[in-house]
């Protein structure tokens, strides 16, 4: 369901539930009965134009079993309120949940393996810091095992980066480095991962993080970038 329309159907929902009327006035005279079941007719039709849209069968069928009203407008407010209303907030928050579920999906397909057995775990727990944390963590460590690997030099950091991306001796190239451009690739990407070291993963500006869901799936999307361009480096001749 898209936001727009279950805004539009929760308002339709909170008016419903707000509606209020005299019941004396009500069934002491008859004319003011036709406008309120005139009134509260055209809410429930409504409603259940909302309900057929989205396929809630049952539900649009209970509110046609309704209307018009003819003198019964507290019997099917109650109904309302205390039945449909109620169901239709459910499904809203079931829907919903479905809704992020599979855009969750769609996103976890698409970030490092690497970073996603790390951080998804800890994301759907909801320790977001944490998973931010840990897919920055793990960059680190893939960087730090490459250089020690080829220099014996254990480097951590922001260092760590700024030594393993050098345009000079370059530990982890990404390009050949023969143009410009191929040197301002490696230049922008040592400068994002030393970045990303002393902004996100340093312990100081994690503990000041504090992400929404939000920011935590940019912040995932950011280390799942930063993992595969580490994994497409230029291998030593």
């Amino acid at each position: 369901m898209s936001e727009t329309r279950t805004e539009s159907l929760i308002a339709i929902l909170d008016d419903i539930s707000e509606f209020t009327f005299s019941l004396n006035t009500y069934y002491d005279d008859a004319e003011p009965q036709g406008v309120i079941d005139a009134v509260l007719s055209g809410k429930i039709d409504s409603l259940k134009t909302f309900f057929q849209l989205l396929g809630w069968l049952e539900l649009a069928t209970n509110l046609s079993e309704m209307i018009p009203l003819r003198g019964n407008a507290v019997e099917n407010l109650d109904t309302l309120k205390m039945v449909i209303i109620p169901e239709a907030r459910r499904l809203i928050e079931l829907t919903n949940i479905n809704s992020i579920h599979n855009q969750d999906e769609s996103f976890w397909e698409i970030i490092h393996p690497r970073i996603c057995s790390l951080a998804r775990p800890r994301f759907e727990a909801g320790f977001f810091a944490d998973a931010v944390e840990s897919s920055f963590k793990e960059i680190n460590d893939t960087v730090k095992r490459i250089v020690l690997f080829s220099t014996e030099r254990e480097i951590d950091g922001a260092g760590l980066m700024n030594f393993a991306f050098s345009l000079q001796n370059p530990i982890i190239k990404l390009n050949s480095g023969n143009s410009e451009t191929e040197k301002n690739i490696q230049q922008g990407y040592m400068q994002i991962m030393a970045g990303s070291m002393i902004g996100i993963r340093n312990p100081k500006a994690h503990s000041n993080l504090n992400p929404d869901r939000k920011r935590t799936l940019h912040l995932i999307s950011l280390a799942s970038l930063l993992m595969y361009k580490i994994d497409e480096r230029v291998p030593d001749a």
